[in-house]
């Protein structure tokens, strides 16, 4: 089972630096894990719709909503990293009235995220999101090693400064194993349909 602690120490060995005991022991090493490697991590989930990290999640309006548009605001959960799809219920007496149809209406104000608020008119809403997975033992196993070697190239910037071994790293990382692994993620499952407006819309 791989943790935390385990995939900094596979970063640092590809430079050939001393491991670490966890990401907060104090040593150099760990400082550098420190700065780059949250941030690393949570830009490579939100890059790609990792299956691991997929979440359904009903919201809970907000007391306070907000001042116009819409008539509901939802904070986001803590570990939502983005949101990739949308369910809602329009109250049976909308709070916000417009000259259009229903079907109209819904078209055109269905959500809107703002900061780590999700707005809407709809009085009930849930979201499909990408969660932050701190555990790399619930990764995908390409994400792992790609997340791993990118983390390496930072480490050989920052800590060996041997820049020639960072982008070759950076190369390997970006271009061959995280291809690699959202190709592999997006095979499993079954095949969705490209969904597109139909063309009454645009008339």
């Amino acid at each position: 089972m791989a943790s935390e602690t385990d995939l900094l120490n596979d970063a640092l060995g590809q430079i050939g630096a001393l491991p670490v005991t966890a990401i907060d022991d104090g040593s150099v090493n760990a400082n550098y894990c420190l700065r780059f490697y949250p941030t690393l991590r949570d830009s490579i989930i939100r890059s790609h719709h990792w299956n691991f990290a997929l979440k359904w999640q009903q919201l809970s309006p907000d007391v306070t909503g907000p001042i116009a548009d819409f008539a509901y605001a939802y904070t986001l959960p803590p570990d939502c990293l983005k949101v990739i799809d949308y369910g809602g219920n329009l109250p049976s007496t909308p709070p916000i009235v417009l000259t259009l149809p229903d079907p109209f209406y819904r078209y055109l104000a269905r959500y809107k995220i703002e900061g780590r608020k999700l707005v809407s008119n709809d009085g009930t809403a849930f979201i499909h999101y990408l969660r932050r997975v701190t555990n790399p033992d619930e990764w995908d196993p390409l994400m792992y090693q790609a997340t791993a070697m990118w983390l390496a190239s930072k480490l050989a910037s920052a800590i060996t400064k041997d820049l020639k071994l960072s982008n070759a790293l950076l190369t390997q990382a970006t271009q061959i194993l995280m291809p690699l692994a959202m190709s592999v993620d997006g095979q499993e499952g079954s095949i969705e349909p490209y969904l597109v407006d139909d063309l009454i819309w645009g008339r």
